[in-house]
């Protein structure tokens, strides 16, 4: 799958306390910042204020972060529309 582009500000707005904990468990820097208790408006002004570069790793730390979940989601949809397949990973990177 190929991203072009992507709403991060409605993405970050939805899934703050979720983000958050990912990105901890991942060992992102900003995933420190909000473990420290910053409030959510700041660390919006944060994630809006980075290149977009440092947002694309944020976006692909995250989608690896839920891989499992993922892949789970995507047999889940098949499987509706009558498609059996075992999806047995999904990774993102930034190019």
């Amino acid at each position: 799958m190929t991203i072009d582009e992507l709403d991060y500000d409605s993405l970050f707005d939805r899934y703050l306390p979720a983000i958050a904990e990912k990105l901890r468990e991942t060992g992102n820097p900003v995933g420190m910042l909000l473990s420290n208790g910053m409030p959510a408006s700041m660390a919006k002004g944060i994630v809006a204020g980075l290149p977009q570069s440092a947002k694309d790793r944020l976006a692909a730390d995250l989608l690896n972060a839920n891989g499992e979940k993922f892949c789970q989601k995507m047999e889940e949809l098949a499987a509706g529309k009558g498609v059996h397949v075992c999806v047995s990973a999904v990774h993102a990177e930034v190019k």
